[in-house]
């Protein structure tokens, strides 16, 4: 695709000239503050009669700015931070969602990253889910999904393309909570979270207050070979709705402090970051106080991004397999397991 030089105020006067009414005396219609580089088509819509309107002065000026910004931070000393982008997308009540390639650049350039481009890796490592919860074989289907998808992301690291992975996740908890169980620890990786509200994107909000979280033990058993973790961030898990073979076992449950727990509790990443290492606290904790504990059994209500750094914390070669729920009609139902010894692909 060629550039051509556009002038944002037209560089003549009179009526078919693009913007010209907006010219100064002092303007200099050649200089390089009233040019603009442009592809062919963008040229053409810009100084269109009929679209001129929706271009005026100003709003090419923030346009050439913001564009030679961006510009800037790519080519300064460092420049921008390469990075892999795995999006997952699948079917939540009822309807497909995926972060959009926009969405994703648009977050990632803020933070100074710019998805993986220069290989023969796309830069965008995605694992779209088919299927619903509750169908046959999702779950082991979705699981293949999300190991091929990494094993690409793994050969990339192995060939030293990759040394950055963003993570942009849409899934049931269960399928997030693998994912993250599956994910290369040894790879420095970010996970986003998909903000709720008309404007909302994948980016933290740096203005919110960050929250804390504390945990308890209910049904202390030292000698239980079974243990259930419960994690309380969307919203409280109703103790009624856990299945009643394991609703006796010892009970780690990790909720908010201060706060009540809510489907926008996770707004900024120092929250984020505190669940992080409150869970991982619980979770040693958790193998201190039951030590001859042969499985756990996770039953979660938490944010996209809650859930996968659920399954990252956990420690294949020290702690237990995990059971992992999905919230259905009648309550939680056991969907899959994770931390399997050895099973990683």
């Amino acid at each position: 695709m060629s550039a051509e030089l556009a002038h944002n105020v037209g560089a003549t006067d009179g009526e078919t000239s693009p913007r010209s009414e907006s010219a100064t005396p002092e303007l200099d219609r050649e200089s390089e503050e009233n040019l603009l580089l442009v592809c062919h088509d963008c040229h053409r819509v810009i100084d269109d009669k009929d679209h001129i309107k929706f271009f005026p002065e100003e709003k090419l000026r923030d346009l050439k700015k913001t564009h030679e910004r961006r510009i800037e931070m790519a080519t300064a000393s460092g420049g921008l931070t390469r990075t892999a982008v795995v999006r997952v997308g699948a079917n939540i009540r009822g309807n497909y969602s995926i972060a959009s390639r926009k969405e994703v650049a648009e977050t990632l350039f803020a933070l100074n990253y710019l998805g993986l481009v220069e290989s023969q890796w796309s830069g965008d490592f995605t694992c779209q889910i088919q299927g619903h919860v509750g169908g046959k074989g999702y779950w082991d289907s979705a699981e293949q999904r999300i190991d091929d998808t990494l094993g690409r992301v793994r050969q990339a690291v192995e060939q030293g393309d990759v040394e950055h992975i963003s993570v942009f996740p849409f899934a049931p908890i269960p399928l997030l909570v693998y994912l993250g169980s599956e994910l290369d620890d040894k790879t420095t990786t970010k996970i986003f979270q998909k903000h709720r509200g008309p404007d909302a994107g994948w980016s933290w909000n740096a203005t919110s207050s960050p929250v804390d979280f504390q945990s308890e033990v209910l049904f202390e058993d030292r000698e239980a070979k079974e243990v259930v973790l419960v994690c309380e961030l969307s919203s409280p898990v109703e103790p009624g709705n856990i299945p009643s073979e394991i609703s006796r076992l010892p009970r780690h449950v990790l909720r908010p402090v201060g706060e009540t727990p809510s489907p926008v509790l996770m707004a900024s990443e120092q929250t984020f970051n505190n669940f992080a290492i409150r869970w991982r606290t619980l979770l040693a904790e958790t193998e201190k106080k039951h030590p001859l504990a042969e499985r756990w059994h996770l039953i979660s209500s938490a944010p996209l991004s809650a859930a996968v750094e659920i399954g990252r914390s956990f420690m294949r070669n020290s702690q237990p397999p995990v059971a992992v729920y999905e919230r259905m009609d009648t309550g939680y139902e056991l969907a899959l397991e994770v931390n399997r010894r050895g099973a990683r692909k």
